[in-house]
C-alpha cells in the first residue's frame, strides 16, 4: 500500500469507536486523512503531493499500526448499512452551514435540533453537515445510530464557505463517502437573492464589502461584521452541476432567495427549490421536524410545508415577524421563460424601460437601510400590472404549474418598508419575487453598492433569455 509520511498523528476517541485524523503538511498546503470504521469511510484525502520525512524506529511502528488499522477499516462492515450494492436505497441530505458571520450564535442551536431529530431517521437516511464558524470548519454525520455532536472530520485550516472551491470540495466528499440514489442540499447563511456578490476575494475574507448573494464568510480577522466574501448564484449553479449529483431539492434557509432570477439559474441543478422571497428571521427552520417530516420526504414541497407549519406553531418572538415560503418545481421554468418572452414581445413591453407597479405586492423595499437592494415584487402581481387581463391569467397559470406550494402569514416584516416594516400579504401573492426595471435604480446608481441595478439585472440568465440582444 502507499505509505504516507506524516508530521503528526492524532487519535480521538468517539464513543466506542476510534476516529483517526491524519494531518500532513506539504509545500504550502494541508492534508487530512480520516478513518472512522463505524461509518465505513476510509482515508479521505485532499492533497496530491507530500513532503517526506524520516521516522525514528518507534514512529515507524506507530505509522505501520495506523496503516494496518486503515486496512482493517477498509475491509470491515458498516453498521450504518451503507454498501455499494444498496446505494440505490440510500438518501443523503447535505446541510451547508456558512455561519462565520453574525449568525454564528444561532447555528449550534440548529445543530442540536439536528441531533435531536436524528433518532427518527430511517435506515439508509444520512445527514452530512458542513459547519463553518469562528471556531473552525468541520463535518458531522448523523444517521439513526449516530446522533452525537462530535465532528467526523475537522479541517486544519478555517475554510472560506463562500468560495466555490470549498463548496465543491464538501459536495465531493459527501458524494464519495455517502453515495446515494437521492441527494438534497440545504444552504444556510445570509443571502440577498440574485444580486451579484461584491466581494469574491476568497483569500482575504475580512474585507470591505458587506453585501452578499448567497453566504457570508467573514474569515478569521473580522468578527461577525458581515463584510466577508459571498458566492454568486451563477457560481453556485456551476458548483452544484459539476458535483455530479442531481439534487432532488435545494433548500435555502436564508433571506430573499425565492426569485425567478435565482430559480431559473438553478433550474438544471435541482428538481425543486424551497426558499422565501422575504428577509427571514435568524431562527430559520426547525431542524428536528425537518429531519422527521421534511428533508427526506418523497415530496420536497413538504420542506416548505413543515417550515411554514412550524412558524405558525412556534412561540419564539422572532417568528412574530411572519413568513412567506414556497416550493418551486424547476421543470416548468423553461416553459415559463418562453411564455414570458412571447407575451412581452406581443405586448411591446420594453425590458429596458420602467414598468409601473401601482399597488403591487413587494417583499423588500428599496431604501438606504437595505443597502439599496431592489424592490422585490411578487412575480404574478407584477406581470398582472403590465399585461392585459387575458395574457396575465395565462402567465399566472403557467407560474402556478411551477409553484407547487406556498404559505404566507397575513402580515410579515418587509425590510425597509415604512411604518415599522410590517405589511399585509396580498391574497393574490404567488410566493416568488421578480426584478422589475425602475428608473430610480439608474438615477441612484452612485448610492447603490451594485451601481445601476437595471444593468446588473441584464447579466442574469433569466433576463438574457427574455431578450437576446443585450
Amino acid at each position: 500500500m502507499t505509505r504516507f509520511f506524516l508530521f503528526s498523528t492524532r487519535i480521538i476517541k468517539i464513543s466506542s469507536q476510534l476516529l483517526h485524523i491524519r494531518r500532513v503538511k506539504g509545500r504550502g498546503f494541508s492534508f487530512i486523512s480520516v478513518i472512522w470504521p463505524h461509518h465505513n469511510i476510509k482515508m479521505t484525502t485532499f492533497a496530491t503531493e507530500l513532503t517526506a520525512i524520516d521516522y525514528s524506529p518507534l514512529m515507524k511502528r506507530i505509522v505501520f499500526l495506523l496503516e494496518l488499522l486503515g486496512v482493517l477499516a477498509l475491509t470491515g462492515c458498516s453498521d450504518s448499512g451503507i454498501s455499494p450494492e444498496d446505494v440505490a436505497e440510500q438518501k443523503t441530505a447535505i446541510i451547508y452551514f456558512s455561519a462565520q458571520n453574525s449568525l454564528s450564535s444561532y447555528v449550534m442551536r440548529d445543530m442540536r435540533e439536528i441531533a435531536a431529530g436524528a433518532p427518527s431517521l430511517k435506515k439508509g437516511e444520512t445527514v452530512v453537515v458542513y459547519l463553518d464558524r469562528d471556531e473552525g470548519s468541520e463535518i458531522y454525520v448523523f444517521d439513526r445510530t449516530h446522533q452525537d455532536l462530535t465532528p467526523t472530520l475537522t479541517f486544519e485550516q478555517n475554510l472560506d464557505s463562500s468560495d466555490p472551491a470549498t463548496m465543491g470540495r464538501i459536495l465531493k466528499w459527501a458524494k464519495e463517502n455517502y453515495p446515494a440514489k437521492s441527494y438534497g442540499l440545504t444552504l444556510w447563511s445570509h443571502a440577498d437573492g440574485w444580486l451579484p456578490p461584491l466581494n469574491t476575494d476568497y483569500q482575504n475574507a475580512a474585507s470591505r464589502r458587506w453585501i452578499k448573494s448567497f453566504s457570508v464568510d467573514d474569515g478569521n480577522d473580522a468578527f461577525a461584521t458581515d463584510r466577508g466574501t459571498s458566492l454568486s448564484i451563477e457560481d453556485l449553479a456551476t458548483v452544484v452541476r459539476n458535483s455530479g449529483m442531481k439534487f432532488r431539492y435545494i433548500f435555502f434557509d436564508a433571506c430573499m432567495m425565492q426569485s425567478l432570477e435565482v430559480d431559473y439559474t438553478l433550474r438544471n441543478a435541482t428538481d425543486y427549490i424551497i426558499a422565501s422571497p422575504i428577509s427571514t428571521t435568524a431562527d430559520g427552520a426547525y431542524y428536528t421536524h425537518q429531519l422527521t417530516d421534511g428533508l427526506f420526504a418523497d415530496n420536497p414541497a413538504d420542506i416548505a410545508r413543515v417550515y411554514y407549519d412550524d412558524v405558525l406553531k412556534m412561540v419564539s418572538s422572532s417568528y412574530s415577524m411572519g413568513m412567506v415560503v414556497s416550493a418551486v418545481k424547476t421543470a416548468g421554468l423553461d416553459s415559463l421563460a418562453t411564455l414570458t418572452r412571447k407575451l412581452l414581445d406581443k405586448n411591446g413591453i420594453d425590458l429596458d424601460a420602467e414598468w409601473p407597479m401601482p399597488n403591487v405586492q413587494y417583499y423588500n423595499a428599496y431604501t438606504a437601510r437595505t443597502f439599496y437592494r431592489p424592490d422585490c415584487f411578487d412575480a404574478a402581481e407584477a406581470m398582472e400590472a403590465i399585461l392585459p387581463e387575458e395574457d396575465a391569467a395565462l402567465w399566472r397559470k403557467q407560474l402556478e404549474n411551477c409553484v407547487v406550494y406556498k404559505g404566507g402569514t397575513p402580515t410579515f416584516y418587509a425590510e425597509g418598508a415604512p411604518g415599522g416594516g410590517f405589511i399585509t400579504l396580498s391574497s393574490g401573492y404567488s410566493g416568488i419575487s421578480m426584478f422589475v426595471p425602475q428608473q430610480k435604480y439608474t438615477d441612484n446608481a452612485s448610492l447603490c453598492p451594485y451601481g445601476d441595478l437595471n444593468k446588473a439585472w441584464r447579466q442574469t440568465e433569466w433576463r438574457k433569455t427574455l431578450k437576446f440582444e443585450i
